[in-house]
């Protein structure tokens, strides 16, 4: 019976052991995995604002009269707040932190179609990779881009 215990006590203690050494790898796998399930929902925000926007711009954008596309500042304007805020008149928070109707450009690449691009600057969770052995800390943050191309009405 003596034995018995001895084993059990020993098994306890490499259970110990091999949780300490998996566990650093364990909640690296969580961070990145959270940081990147972050990283999809922002830009997934960020393509489904610019789809609205160019649906909205290329709604309005044809003169009926003349047959042109006719992209005044009020419509661009329109177009950069519905993209960052979700309205029309910039009210409210932008859709994503730090985002601005200055990342937003609208074009008319030929004399049928609207063009909505969008930059983002990912911000992301966690921040910066920390340097090890003294050298500089690893940025995560980078630039995401959508852009969306749809015909005039």
């Amino acid at each position: 019976m003596d034995a018995l215990n001895k084993i059990g006590k020993k098994q306890k203690g490499i259970a110990t052991l091999e949780f300490w050494l998996t566990a650093p790898f364990l909640l690296l796998v969580v961070f990145a995995v959270s940081e990147l399930g972050w990283a999809f929902s922002q830009y997934h925000t960020m393509t489904r604002a610019t789809r609205d926007g160019a649906r909205h711009v290329s709604s309005l954008a044809m003169n009926g009269s003349i047959g042109l596309i006719l992209l005044d500042s009020n419509l661009v304007q329109q177009t950069s707040n519905l993209v960052v805020y979700g309205n029309t008149l910039g009210a409210g928070d932008p859709l994503l932190p730090g985002w601005s109707a200055g990342d937003i450009t609208v074009t008319k690449p030929d004399a049928a179609h609207v063009t909505v691009s969008a930059t983002y600057n990912y911000i992301p969770l966690i921040g910066q990779i920390p340097a090890f052995y003294g050298g500089e800390p690893i940025s995560m943050a980078f630039e995401m881009q959508s852009t969306v191309q749809m015909r005039a009405l």
